[in-house]
């Protein structure tokens, strides 16, 4: 990057690096490249990003000549450190204050220090809790900026209160600054909603996910242990930070009740759940004799993918989580039936795509009939259900994924 370069910069900042964290940082990053951005990546890890970028961008071809280049700086305040200084009333204020400063500050650095100009900033993902006061910081910063709204809970779950900040949301207010100049959500059903509600444009982002499946011979083994478990017996898997809100008592509870010579789950992730709730969870799981469990962080798709594969059945049946989620795009790439609660943003394109079974929240019993219905007969399942996987894919493609980024980054001009 400089100053000869014609390509736009865009810096993309995320301080969270848990969960689907890495892997959306770095969609957005191969997006913008391949859009002709280039790009200041700021996370808490700049070496694993780096790396996980090399090891999935594609390679230039026709059409590419104008690709982007990206730098990569570590976080200079980290998420832990954030929380720690919102103890709430004016401290959270001052310390919300505080850090967006100090993130522009980290952009304008870098600028002056590589005499590349910063076009705008691009927030990897944004929550309510961490930016309920960010139009306060508005005064004390230059640069125009959007970002991606995870969570569009106060559009699904209107009135209700944020988990973390024991708050209902106020997306229009956490927005009205001048320097935000547009919003990215994962929701295709709220976004004119949305739209109306903040003034602003609202662009829908395709959820792409990383479709390597390649692994080392630690991760071959540790699919090998999957299925050495399993037996032969068909294999339900829940995945990812594994919280309360993912069903993980409904999942566990279902192992617990299952016929162990018949079916078996797996249970892979990092764990999310408090302290309040182990004895629970680790009491249910000693009742478990067909669970198998991995519980510690996977720190590549491609291990997750490779994990996943091994599984006829992915649960993500959710409690109270009106949002997408990663496991979906995930199971449509392997083409494995998904069991999900009945009422938000999942199920409705389970519906639309004949993704798999739909049940009530938190319905045990609900839960293991839809893996009966599944596994039984799984080739008769697919040709009574037809799934749509493939418009699925195109729907939610790469090349989707560039357009839109385009048009998100054109507002803030």
């Amino acid at each position: 990057m400089n100053a000869a370069n014609s390509n736009k910069t865009v810096a993309i900042v995320e301080w969270n690096w848990t969960g689907h964290h890495p892997g959306f940082f770095n969609n957005f990053i191969l997006a913008l490249e391949e859009g002709g951005f280039d790009v200041l990546a700021i996370c808490p890890n700049p070496a694993e990003a780096a790396e996980l970028a090399n090891r999935t961008r594609r390679d230039s071809g026709a059409g590419m000549s104008g690709r982007g280049h990206t730098q990569y700086l570590e976080i200079a305040i980290s998420s832990a450190a954030f929380r720690a200084g919102r103890s709430g009333g004016f401290r959270t204020v001052y310390w919300t204050i505080h850090f967006f400063r100090n993130i522009e500050q980290q952009v304008r650095a870098w600028s002056k220090l590589s005499k590349t100009k910063v076009n705008s900033v691009f927030y990897c993902c944004i929550y309510d809790w961490e930016f309920q006061w960010a139009h306060v910081a508005q005064p004390f910063l230059h640069l125009p900026w959007t970002g991606m709204y995870v969570h569009a809970r106060s559009y699904r779950m209107p009135g209700s209160v944020n988990p973390v900040t024991g708050k209902v949301p106020r997306p229009e207010i956490m927005f009205r600054g001048r320097l935000c100049k547009s919003i990215a959500m994962l929701d295709e059903g709220k976004c004119q909603e949305m739209s109306k509600s903040i003034g602003k444009p609202v662009v829908v982002l395709p959820e792409v996910t990383d479709e390597r499946q390649e692994v080392n011979l630690d991760g071959r083994r540790l699919g090998d242990q999957m299925e050495s478990f399993a037996a032969g017996r068909p294999l339900v898997g829940l995945f990812g930070h594994l919280g309360l809100s993912k069903g993980i008592l409904t999942f566990l509870e279902g192992a617990k009740k299952s016929n162990p010579s018949e079916i078996c789950f797996a249970l892979v992730g990092e764990i999310g759940w408090s302290k309040e709730d182990d004895e629970r969870i680790s009491s249910i799981r000693e009742h478990c004799p067909n669970l198998w469990c991995h519980l510690r962080r996977i720190p590549d798709e491609a291990l997750l993918n490779h994990l996943m594969s091994k599984c006829q059945v992915i649960f993500a049946a959710y409690l109270d989580f009106p949002h997408s989620s990663g496991m979906t795009s995930k199971a449509v790439l392997l083409e494995k039936p998904l069991v999900v609660s009945d009422g938000y943003l999942m199920a409705e394109r389970t519906r639309r795509f004949n993704l798999g079974e739909i049940i009530p929240q938190g319905d045990v019993d609900a839960f293991l009939a839809a893996v009966a219905r599944i596994t039984n007969n799984p080739a008769a399942w697919i040709a009574g259900h037809q799934p749509r996987w493939a418009d699925y894919r195109q729907e939610n493609s790469f090349e989707r994924l560039k357009q839109k980024m385009k048009e998100l980054i054109r507002h803030t001009e």
